[in-house]
C-alpha cells in the first residue's frame, strides 16, 4: 500500500484518470476543445476539413502539468476523437513510416480510456473505422439507385449509416448485407471509388477498400488482419498474402523498396488515412517528448517537416506538440525551417501555475484519493508553510513542485531522490502492464542501439546513410554489427537481407554480422510457410545474420531505457540525460556482451509464438 498520497509525481499514461483541480488550465483546455470542435461539426461522413495550424503546448519549466493537460483532453474527446500518442523519431528518413506504424499501433486496440489487453471478441478502432467507411459507401449506393434497387431506399440507408458495426456485423457468414458485398465487390469497386470521389476523398492508394473490408470481415483471423496492417503501414507483401487479401499487383509493394520509398508512401498513407477519419471520426495526434529532439538537430528539423506535411496534406486532424519552454526556443526551434514553424500555431498555448487555493484543491484530492482516513489528514494544511509557498494571491507553483513539497511534509523530511536503478525498473513494470507499448517500435530500438551504446568500450557507434536495410554499425575490433530494424515477414525482402548480410561477412577489416530484433506480435522469420529459406537458413547458420526474438519483458526493459531518457531531457526526473546515458551502459551491459557476439556462432532467441497465437 502507498503510504505518501504525494508520491506521484509525474504523470506516466495520459491516458489514466487522475484528480482535476478546478480552474487549473482550464483555459488551455478550452482553446484545445475549441480547435477539436470544428472537426466534428455535423454527422458522419462529414466533409473534408482541412488542417489548421499545430497546436504548440508549451510549459514554463517543468511540471506544469503538460502530461496531465493531454490527459484531461484525452479523456475529453474520448468516443469523439481517433487519439494517437506519438514518441519521438529516432530516424530522419524514417519518420512517416514510424508515424504510421505509431497510428496502425493505436487504431488496432479497441477505443478504452485504459491499455487494455487486445480481444478480438472486442472490435478495434480500425473496425469501428472500415465498418463506417463501407456501410456508408453502400448506403450512397443504395441511395442512388444506379446498383441496388430496393424498396424504402432511405431507410435502409439510414440504418446503415446509423450502425456499420451491426448493419455489416463483422463479416458474418449469412449475414445478408455481408454476403453481398463479399460477394460483389469486385463488381462494385468502380462505383465505390465514384461514391467516394463525391464526398471529396481521393486517395493515393487504390488498395484501401478491399484492405479494409479484408480487416473487417476477420476479425478471428490474426494473420489475416496482420496482412492489412503491413499493407497500410507501407510494408512488402508476398504473393500468397496479397491474394489473400484480395489484392491486385500493381496495389502492393515489392520487397526490393528503399527506407526513402517506404516513408514516402507513408507519408500519402497517413494523409489517406485521415481523408477516410470523415467517415468515422476525427484524428488527434499528440506529439510528446519533443524535447528528445534537442540533441538532435537533423531529427528536430525531420520533426518540424512531419508537422508541416500534417497541416498541409491531411484533412480531419488536430496535431498537438508539447514541450518545455527552454528546450524548444533554445534547441528546438531553431533547427526547424521557417516554413514548417509557420505551420505552428503562434502564440503558442502557455500552462499555468497553481495558486494556493488550487493548491489547497489538490492536497485534498489526493489526501481523499490515497489515504482518506489517515489521521495526519486533519492537521496537513495547518501551519505557516502555504503561505510561504504562496506568500500572495497572485504567486503560482509549478504542480510537480508543489507536490514534492507536499511529499517533504508527509514524510517531515527532504524529498529523497530515488536513485537511477529504482526509476528504471519503475518504468520497466509500468511497460509490462502496457500491450499497446510492447509492440515493435523501431525508433525506440535504434535509440538503445545508436544513442544508449554510445561509450561503450571498444566500439564506435556510426549511423550508416544510404542502406536499404541497416541504419547503425558497431565497430568493434573484433566485428562489424550491422543493425537492421524491419518489422516485416516479407520472404523476398528477407532473402535480400540474407544475401546482403552474407557478401558483408567478409567485406570489411573484421567479420560482419548483421542483427535484426523481433517483437513477440511480429510474424515468426523464416516463416514456416516460406517454400525457399536456404539462403536465410545459411546466412544464420554461418554467423552471417542473428535474429534476436524478443519476450516482452525484454521488449519492456529496452524500451524502458529510452522512456528514462526522455524524462531527463524533459526535467521529469533529477538527473541528467548524460547521467541516465551513463547509468544504462552499465544497466544493459549484459545486452551489449550479446550484441557484440563473444562467440562466432550465436543461436538465436526461440520465437515465442507463431502469427495467430501472437497480438495480431
Amino acid at each position: 500500500m502507498r503510504t505518501n498520497p504525494f508520491a506521484d509525481l509525474i504523470v506516466i499514461d495520459p491516458r489514466q484518470p487522475e484528480p482535476v483541480v478546478g480552474g487549473l488550465n482550464d483555459r488551455p483546455l478550452r482553446d484545445l476543445l475549441g480547435e477539436f470542435e470544428r472537426l466534428q461539426e455535423g454527422p458522419a461522413p462529414r466533409t473534408q476539413k482541412p488542417a489548421r495550424h499545430a497546436q504548440l503546448i508549451t510549459s514554463p519549466e517543468p511540471g506544469f502539468g503538460k502530461s496531465h493537460l493531454i490527459g484531461r483532453l484525452f479523456r475529453e474527446l474520448h468516443g469523439k476523437a481517433t487519439l494517437v500518442y506519438v514518441l519521438p523519431f529516432q530516424n530522419p528518413t524514417t519518420v512517416f513510416q514510424s508515424l504510421m506504424m505509431a497510428i496502425a499501433r493505436e487504431i488496432h486496440f479497441p477505443d478504452r480510456a485504459g491499455s487494455g489487453g487486445w480481444n478480438p471478441e472486442e472490435a478495434s478502432q480500425l473496425d469501428l473505422l472500415a465498418h463506417a467507411v463501407l456501410a456508408n459507401l453502400l448506403a450512397d449506393l443504395v441511395e442512388s439507385r444506379r446498383v441496388i434497387d430496393a424498396e424504402n431506399p432511405g431507410e435502409i440507408a439510414a440504418t446503415l449509416r446509423r450502425d456499420p458495426l451491426r448493419a455489416l456485423n463483422r463479416g458474418a457468414a449469412g449475414d445478408s448485407w455481408a454476403d453481398w458485398l463479399r460477394q460483389h465487390f469486385e463488381t462494385l469497386r468502380p462505383f465505390l471509388d465514384e461514391c467516394l470521389s463525391r464526398r471529396g476523398v481521393s486517395l493515393k492508394a487504390r488498395g484501401w477498400l478491399r484492405v479494409l473490408l479484408t480487416y473487417a470481415f476477420a476479425p478471428f483471423q490474426p494473420s489475416a488482419r496482420q496482412m492489412c496492417l503491413d499493407w497500410i503501414v507501407g510494408q512488402p507483401l508476398g504473393d500468397e498474402e496479397r491474394e489473400r487479401i484480395g489484392l491486385r499487383g500493381t496495389e502492393t509493394v515489392d520487397g526490393d523498396i528503399t527506407p526513402e520509398q517506404a516513408n514516402d508512401l507513408c507519408r500519402t498513407r497517413v494523409a489517406d488515412l485521415c481523408q477516410l477519419a470523415c467517415f468515422y471520426r476525427p484524428f488527434v495526434f499528440c506529439f510528446d517528448q519533443t524535447e528528445v529532439y534537442g540533441h538532435h538537430a537533423g531529427l528536430a528539423r525531420s520533426f518540424g517537416m512531419v508537422l508541416a506535411a500534417l497541416v498541409n496534406e491531411a484533412t480531419n486532424h488536430l496535431t498537438l506538440v508539447t514541450s518545455n519552454q527552454h528546450p524548444w526556443v533554445k534547441r528546438i526551434q531553431p533547427n526547424i525551417e521557417e516554413a514548417d514553424l509557420d505551420r505552428i500555431a503562434r502564440p503558442p498555448v502557455i500552462l499555468e501555475g497553481l495558486n494556493r487555493q488550487q493548491g489547497e484543491e489538490l492536497v485534498h484530492l489526493r489526501l481523499q484519493s490515497g489515504l482518506p482516513n489517515d489521521p495526519r489528514n486533519g492537521n496537513f494544511l495547518r501551519g505557516d508553510w502555504l503561505s510561504e509557498l504562496f506568500p500572495t494571491d497572485r504567486n503560482q507553483m509549478g504542480a510537480r513542485h508543489f507536490l514534492q513539497k507536499c511529499k517533504e511534509r508527509w514524510d517531515n523530511e527532504p524529498l529523497r531522490v530515488i536513485p537511477l536503478p529504482d526509476l528504471y525498473q519503475q518504468r520497466l513494470q509500468r511497460l509490462i502492464t502496457a500491450p499497446k507499448r510492447l509492440l515493435f517500435e523501431p525508433d525506440s530500438l535504434q535509440w538503445v542501439i545508436e544513442e544508449a551504446a554510445r561509450g561503450l568500450e571498444e566500439v564506435t557507434v556510426e549511423r550508416v546513410e544510404g542502406e536499404r536495410y541497416f541504419s547503425v554499425v558497431w565497430k568493434t575490433p573484433d566485428r562489424w554489427c550491422f543493425f537492421g530494424f524491419l518489422g516485416g515477414a516479407n520472404w523476398r525482402q528477407w532473402k535480400a537481407v540474407a544475401q546482403e548480410a552474407t557478401a558483408r561477412r567478409e567485406k570489411g577489416p573484421v567479420p560482419a554480422r548483421a542483427i535484426f530484433f523481433r517483437t513477440p506480435e511480429l510474424p515468426p522469420v523464416p516463416n514456416p510457410r516460406w517454400q525457399h529459406t536456404e539462403e536465410l537458413d545459411e546466412a544464420i547458420r554461418c554467423g552471417a545474420l542473428q535474429l534476436i526474438h524478443l519476450r516482452s519483458e525484454e521488449v519492456a526493459a529496452l524500451y524502458a531505457a529510452k522512456d528514462l531518457f526522455a524524462e531527463a531531457a524533459q526535467g521529469d526526473i533529477a538527473f541528467t540525460g548524460a547521467e541516465v546515458l551513463a547509468f544504462l551502459r552499465e544497466e544493459l551491459r549484459p545486452w551489449w556482451r550479446l550484441l557484440r557476439g563473444a562467440e562466432e556462432n550465436v543461436e538465436p532467441v526461440a520465437a515465442e509464438a507463431l502469427p495467430d497465437q501472437a497480438m495480431a
